[in-house]
């Protein structure tokens, strides 16, 4: 029995080694302490070998992430140590279940840095910032003034530019979902597309960016099939990882190290991307060939829109149904019944008919992060019949849901929501086909339901309420002057040359500044 047991202890030796451990006194926590409270900082296992020119690593969480992000269900941190570096990772405001804007993050991010920095007497930091992390850190280090600590920011999958799920998540239709399930916070209204364009307005042209090397890794994967990706994606022009479009992952002075078939569950994960970035973990800023003198231009490129889609929304209390419409056009519909309630069944009702079909669905959970707590239910159609559709769920206690529509239609690049050049005005236009249709008669109508947020979520911390709400009526959209942040519900009816009704909706968000200006 000796040399069985000298064995397990000469594995169990080795294993120690291999794996980081570490505690710290004096307010520092070690990564796997149950405790992620906001504002705390965790200090990672001192390599056998500290090598004086690598930096310390600082790992950021992204939307309702904590720091478990990178070492459960990861090896991000195991691979960092087992390269002999120093280590850190951070608990911002979503560590405690409430996620708030950049700017609260930002400002809570600039204190730990500091304290991070002091701790280890001053070396420098490189930043590897994860989803609405590498926003987050911006404001750190550019608005908050923390860019003399670190030498090099790399950002995973960060919505640099906002994310059409954030604008989806503050949409009258899905809105009561989102509020639910406790994911319509200030961390999501932050990210809208709108206010992400004014930050990029008062953030790209600052000095301060010059001071960091910016690098930049994004994922183009969308699946598995049916997937809370594979249904993000559906939402999001051009290619993305389910959640942020590549576009919106790329800064104009940012180095682009790679675009890898990752979803956003996937474009964090160690074995993904360590060695990709691995190099760029230096004490020195790497050579940038950004002027802090030259203007940027900080719009992301946006893939032409196609109106695909149609969403509905609302409260639920035992049955719940909705009517849409559909054209000759369209040969495939996805229908996507999202809940907070978990379904076996879902019931179509077809055109003409009046006994509906029962599907049995797959109940799949959420894990975009803008609906996570929401169960997707998807049923896809070939070839469906035009006419009026039911879709139909029956749930046991009070919940909320969303209808998501997707047309695989000739349609859907006849219609086109256009701004005009001051952003604050909207037309909906028709092409080809529709256009000869619609030419001396009004064949297609919106109705618009615009929500509003006063204020910049800055100063007056505004950001996480939504103060108002009005309509309009019209192909013609018209945006007041009032600073904040409006969001756009577009809902689009019309009939097609053969004479049958189609419906689609659109969702846009617009930031008005305190001058007037649109974004």
């Amino acid at each position: 029995m000796r040399k069985p047991l000298s064995m397990f202890l000469a594995f169990m030796l080795l294993l120690s080694m291999a794996m980081p451990s570490a505690a710290f006194a004096g307010g520092f926590k070690s990564p796997g302490d149950a405790n992620l409270v906001p504002g705390t900082i965790l200090m990672g296992a001192t390599p056998a070998y500290v090598d004086p020119n690598k930096p310390v690593v600082v790992f950021v969480q992204g939307l309702t992430n904590d720091s478990t992000v990178w070492y459960t269900d990861n090896d991000m941190y195991n691979r960092a140590f087992q390269a002999g570096y120093q280590t850190a990772f951070v608990e911002l405001y979503d560590s405690g279940g409430s996620p708030r804007s950049y700017w609260d993050n930002g400002a809570m991010l600039a204190g730990q840095l500091q304290q991070i920095s002091n701790h280890y007497g001053g070396k420098k930091l490189v930043i590897v910032a994860y989803s609405k992390g590498g926003v987050d850190t911006q404001v750190a280090l550019i608005h908050q003034g923390k860019y003399p600590l670190v030498s090099n920011v790399i950002t995973l999958g960060s919505p640099h530019y906002g994310s059409e799920l954030a604008d989806l998540a503050n949409s009258s239709s899905f809105g009561w979902l989102a509020d639910l399930i406790g994911q319509n916070s200030a961390g999501t209204q932050s990210l809208q597309t709108g206010n992400m364009s004014y930050f990029r307005s008062i953030t790209d042209n600052r000095f301060e960016v010059s001071q960091n090397r910016y690098l930049s890794i994004a994922g183009n994967r969308t699946g598995p099939i049916f997937s809370s990706y594979w249904f993000g994606s559906g939402f999001i022009d051009g290619p993305s990882d389910g959640v942020v479009s590549v576009a919106s992952s790329k800064l104009p002075y940012a180095t682009s190290l790679r675009v890898g078939n990752w979803n956003h569950g996937e474009v964090n994960k160690g074995s993904n991307v360590f060695s990709i970035f691995q190099p760029y973990l230096t004490q020195q800023r790497a050579a940038s060939t950004f002027s802090a003198f030259n203007e940027v231009a900080a719009t992301a490129e946006e893939a032409e829109p196609s109106m695909d889609v149609l969403v509905r929304g609302g409260e639920q209390d035992g049955f719940a149904s909705e009517s849409f419409y559909v054209e000759s056009e369209a040969e495939k519909l996805v229908i996507n019944w999202l809940s907070a309630t978990q379904h076996d069944t879902v019931e179509l009702t077809r055109p003409g008919k009046t006994v509906p079909e029962t599907f049995n669905v797959a109940s799949v959970e959420d894990d975009t992060m803008f609906f996570k707590g929401a169960y997707h239910h998807t049923i896809t159609i070939d070839q469906p019949e035009a006419g009026e559709w039911k879709a139909a769920t029956v749930s046991d206690a009070p919940t909320a849901y969303a209808l998501m529509v997707t047309f695989d239609s000739t349609l859907n690049d006849q219609l086109v929501l256009e701004p005009e050049a001051d952003k604050k005005n909207w037309n909906l236009k028709t092409k080809n086909g529709l256009a000869a249709k619609s030419k001396g008669k009004a064949s297609v109508k919106a109705f618009t339901d615009i929500g509003f947020v006063p204020g910049n979520g800055k100063e007056n911390k505004k950001l996480g309420q939504k103060m108002r709400a009005f309509k309009q009526n019209g192909n013609a959209i018209q945006l007041p002057s009032e600073e904040g942040s409006y969001n756009m519900t577009v809902e689009v009816e019309g009939t097609t040359p053969a004479g049958e009704t189609f419906q689609r909706t659109v969702i846009k968000s617009v930031f008005v500044d305190d001058k007037g200006n649109a974004y």
